[in-house]
């Protein structure tokens, strides 16, 4: 019942609160803290693979322990203080209400025909071209951002929750969570393919992409199910998700992309427009090309529902396991 309670509360608290928007959110100074390091391992090691690689441990390592000795100290002084610890950590590792509100905020000027409004609401999340997008194709990326950024922002973290509940309890649950949300930030900040972090950050992006390996593969079931409860077609949800697996450079995105392509009975993915250059993306998907503000709705609903299930499924396991 514990770890059905801490997750419960943790979904709770982001249901309520949302994403704080704030310099002093625990993932913000994180991510401040990455610039630091990143000069201090370079200063000290010659070789860029091996300094991102120590800076990776530093950070990651330090903020997981860090969680952990808290919960543990918590929990000595009382049970109820170190789980309501706990869920706090947790719920600041997901951001399922963040998600939605992005979308709304992409929805409201669609629904009032504001394009401009509508593509600024896109670029705050996705990381195309948007300023010549139509309607359909703002939808589009609104959908692909809530298919992928599912895995990234709610069920990474809950696998992990589980996965250290079953480790050591209710402090490697929010170690758990926590190591995986400070993995996937310093992908954001170092995981680029330039000159800088080619090399620095090699291990970053391949460390994220192994982390998210089998939550991405465990969303797209949770995407079916999710599907099915809400009328729509969860057996395209899985065709979709394994035939179209491999056709993103992301090893991991297009599982929910592509489920959610099939669920909703839409057509994503297709030529994108990154910094004035076209990648000439495969589609993803056998159903309507044209989208409207319907469709979005219908993937705000089928994101809920499927992180609500994947919540379910591994709370469950994670009881019978223990």
């Amino acid at each position: 019942m514990t770890l059905i309670c801490l997750i419960a509360l943790a979904l709770l608290l982001d249901a309520l609160f949302g994403d704080p928007h704030s310099a002093w959110h625990p993932v913000a100074l994180f991510g401040r803290a990455a610039l630091p390091v990143e000069r201090f391992c370079r200063k000290k090691f010659r070789s860029e693979f091996l300094a991102g690689l120590i800076g990776w441990v530093i950070l990651v390592g330090g903020v997981t322990a860090v969680s952990w000795l808290a919960v543990r100290f918590a929990l000595s002084r009382h049970e109820s203080i170190g789980v309501l610890l706990a869920a706090v950590i947790l719920y600041l590792t997901i951001a399922l209400r963040s998600l939605i509100d992005h979308a709304r905020a992409i929805l409201r000027p669609l629904r009032n025909s504001d394009l401009p409004r509508a593509r600024r609401a896109l670029s705050m999340i996705v990381s195309r071209d948007t300023a010549a997008l139509n309607e359909s194709e703002i939808v589009r990326g609104a959908v692909e951002s809530l298919g992928e950024n599912l895995i990234d922002a709610v069920t990474g973290a809950l696998f992990f929750a589980v996965l250290g509940y079953f480790i050591d309890g209710v402090a490697g649950a929010a170690a758990g969570a926590l190591f995986l949300r400070a993995a996937n930030t310093l992908d954001a900040c170092w995981g680029y393919r330039n000159k800088r972090y080619l090399l620095f950050g090699r291990f970053a992006a391949r460390a994220d992409d192994l982390l998210h390996f089998i939550p991405a593969r465990l969303t797209l079931p949770a995407i079916a199910v999710a599907a099915l409860l809400l009328g729509m077609d969860g057996k395209a949800a899985l065709k979709a998700g394994i035939r179209h697996r491999h056709d993103h450079p992301s090893p991991n995105s297009c599982w929910g992309m592509a489920g959610f392509a099939g669920a909703l009975g839409i057509r994503l993915g297709g030529p994108t427009v990154y910094g004035g250059v076209c990648e000439p993306y495969p589609y993803w998907g056998n159903g309507r090309k044209k989208l409207n503000c319907r469709d979005l709705v219908r993937a705000e609903y089928l994101a809920v529902v499927s992180a609500l299930v994947f919540a379910a499924a591994a709370t469950g396991l994670g009881v019978w396991l223990s």
